[in-house]
């Protein structure tokens, strides 16, 4: 082998080499943009949940003990430091306000301007707004607000280890080419062509395998709609196979909305559906449901219920039932498709948003007369 072939092996080595470290460090990017804002998500969405049970407390016992007293404080107090994600309350009344830092750490997260407890403004604090009115007997008004952090700094820790043990594996690849290259100029020796090609993986498009392997959404993480008769198929088989019922339900709310509540709305549903495997986009405001196992007097007292926690948990969004409404279908012991049952609970929906009363209409259908229409329908 000439010279310039040896050139031009070094110059194809190189630049495999170079391709490889480059998407390596593209990808621990990628990855750790996607993973921080995914933590912090669903970080926000956990304070949510500590908030609203926390207020529920406060509520609760300024009815059973006097409000702002120093049973209450310690009440209070107590419930803050169980809490992970929250970092400080303030409780306001007609007296003034109260501040609590978790952990009883005085200037954690408040300080007092005036006499009143306000937060500090810090870069480790969320700028996502809690705060709710507390309804208590005997009390005119009262308030609670609450500063959640941003995300869990262990797991930001781990989300920046695993980045950075790629670079480091980038780097080392980088360095052992280097030395290689080095050693073949220094004796004028070459390595075989098979070792080079050996040496490559066999799939270097990292970001084309990452499109194809991934199923959830950018904006709501849960299943995209283009995926739903696909879903939707696989689960129908499953249950036909066992003998098992299965609902699908799907839901849309009219009241326009911020972005991220989109976001937070998936969320409920794939937190109270068990898992958000069984949870689709729907449009710009819908979601649908697939409930293995069900049938469709379960799959509607199932939807009743998560209907009614999420109108109580957003009154700023919605302000009656029928601001959400729900269409329901299901299986029922008929060798329907994933195409028909979509049809049947879309239906369904598009009579409840029509309605002005009823917020969920489900889809009854009678097997015997279904199979009959089937029968009688042309072969192709």
């Amino acid at each position: 082998m000439n010279q310039r072939s040896k050139t031009k092996k070094t110059s194809v080595a190189g630049v495999i080499v170079a391709s490889l470290c480059i998407i390596a460090y593209l990808w621990a990017l990628i990855t750790v943009i996607v993973n921080v804002n995914t933590s912090m998500v669903q970080y926000r969405l956990d304070a949510e949940d500590e908030f609203f049970d926390l207020a529920r407390i406060a509520e609760s016992n300024g009815m059973s003990t006097s409000f702002l007293g120093d049973v209450y404080n310690e009440i209070i107090q107590n419930e803050l430091d169980l809490r992970r994600t929250l970092e400080g309350i303030i409780i306001t009344g007609p007296g003034g306000g109260v501040g609590f830092d978790k952990n009883s750490e005085e200037g954690r997260a408040i300080h007092m301007v005036r006499g009143l407890p306000q937060f500090k403004n810090r870069l480790i604090f969320s700028r996502h707004q809690l705060f709710q009115h507390l309804y208590i007997e005997g009390v005119n008004f009262a308030n609670i607000q609450a500063v959640s952090g941003i995300m869990d700094s262990e797991e930001l820790e781990v989300i920046l280890r695993q980045a950075l043990l790629l670079v480091a594996a980038a780097l080392v690849l980088a360095v052992i080419t280097l030395i290689l290259e080095s050693l073949r100029k220094r004796g004028n020796k070459e390595i075989p062509a098979g070792n080079i090609k050996n040496a490559r993986p066999r799939n270097i498009n990292h970001d084309q395998d990452f499109t194809v392997k991934r199923s959830y959404s950018e904006r709501s993480n849960v299943t995209r709609e283009e995926n739903t008769e696909h879903r939707l198929t696989e689960e129908l088989l499953r249950c036909a196979g066992t003998g098992h019922d299965l609902a699908f339900i799907v839901m849309e709310y009219k009241p326009d909305a911020e972005e991220y509540f989109y976001n937070r709305f998936a969320a409920d549903a794939a937190r109270f559906f068990s898992s958000r495997d069984f949870i689709c986009e729907k449009g710009e405001k819908g979601i649908s449901v697939i409930c293995p196992g069900l049938n469709l007097d379960t799959g509607f007292l199932n939807a009743d219920e998560f209907h009614n926690r999420v109108i109580g948990k957003y009154p700023a969004v919605f302000k009656s039932k029928t601001d959400l409404c729900i269409g329901i279908s299901a299986r029922s012991e008929r060798p329907v498709n994933a195409e028909r049952l979509i049809f049947e609970a879309e239906e369904a929906l598009e009579r409840a948003l029509m309605d002005p009363v009823s917020h969920i209409v489900a889809f009854k259908s009678d097997p015997d007369k279904y199979r009959a229409f089937m029968a009688r329908q042309p072969s192709t």
